[in-house]
């Protein structure tokens, strides 16, 4: 049904996406980081024989439940390395903690596509909402008193964001993280973490700039800001998008994007103060820097 298409992870990613469609914190101190991804299923919260203290939901990037999913249980490969580390906290803290996938497509953007294909990704993106709210639904229902932790990367990042709205005041969301949301307001009172956040009115989602085609969210209110990480870095096509690029998709902004979650050695600077949100404790602000090593093209 599509033409040539790209995964989140790779150089490819979208080359014509803007035009046809729509901080940090030092690292923490080391954790097990092979801990396994415990408690992930794949089905319904329903299926669960018993309650968690914290219930993790995933969405996953654009193409990451392509292929060999199993190893990352379907989140894709930032989300499920942002829950690993962020378990292995909750663990350490004598809680217990489960996790789920949101069942959606995370349709792969198409590179060239037409109308049609970018109706396709929008609508993957509308899927993802939909399934990420009957599952968020389903778990509370069977498990009333339990936290839940939303997260998503990219694609699923928005997936998170457009439940956020319509979960304002509900008494189980305890924190969400967005990492390259394109969804991203500039004005909106998230918990900001990233290089982003060093020029002023930078980081506007990709979405954002074509919100009567892709039905982009409006600001968030304060109560939701208070308990919503988003990562963002300079440069990111997706995230940082700048309408007014010669070449918005260049490789290096494409390298920027796809650069979170990348050091299998240490905990990423969101997993603390993502932590510390469940923990009931408000995260605790850090100089400024860098996510990692990628220079944005000037």
């Amino acid at each position: 049904m599509y033409g040539a298409t790209a995964v989140e992870g790779s150089a490819g990613v979208g080359k014509r996406f803007v035009l046809r469609s729509v901080s940090g914190i030092a690292a923490a101190a080391a954790v097990v980081a092979a801990t396994a991804v415990a408690g992930l299923t794949a089905g319904a919260a329903s299926a669960q024989p018993a309650c968690p203290d914290v219930h993790w939901i995933g969405a996953a990037g654009s193409g990451e439940r392509a292929g060999a999913i199993a190893a990352d249980g379907g989140m894709g490969r930032v989300v499920a390395k942002s829950y690993r580390d962020f378990a292995a906290l909750i663990q350490q803290s004598g809680r217990t903690i489960t996790a789920e996938a949101v069942n959606y497509p995370a349709t792969p953007v198409p590179e060239d596509g037409g109308i049609l294909d970018w109706a396709g990704f929008m609508s993957s993106v509308d899927t993802g909402t939909a399934a990420l709210g009957q599952q968020y639904q389903a778990f509370v229902a069977q498990c009333p008193t339990s936290q839940v932790v939303l997260a998503g990367y990219s694609q699923g990042a928005m997936v998170v964001h457009r439940n956020l709205h319509s979960l304002d005041g509900n008494p189980n969301l305890a924190a969400a993280l967005l990492v390259a949301d394109g969804d991203r307001l500039p004005q909106d009172p998230t918990i900001n973490i990233g290089s982003v956040v060093t020029v002023p009115g930078a980081g506007k989602g990709v979405a954002q700039d074509w919100p009567i085609l892709a039905h982009a969210p409006a600001p968030l209110p304060v109560t939701l800001g208070a308990k919503t990480i988003s990562v963002c870095e300079l440069g990111d096509a997706v995230c940082d998008y700048d309408p007014d690029a010669e070449d918005e998709m260049n490789p290096a902004a494409v390298a920027v994007h796809t650069s979170y979650a990348r050091s299998t050695a240490s905990m990423d600077p969101w997993t603390v103060p993502l932590y510390q949100l469940t923990a009931g404790h408000p995260p605790v602000p850090a100089p400024i820097t860098p996510l990692n090593a990628v220079t944005p093209a000037p």
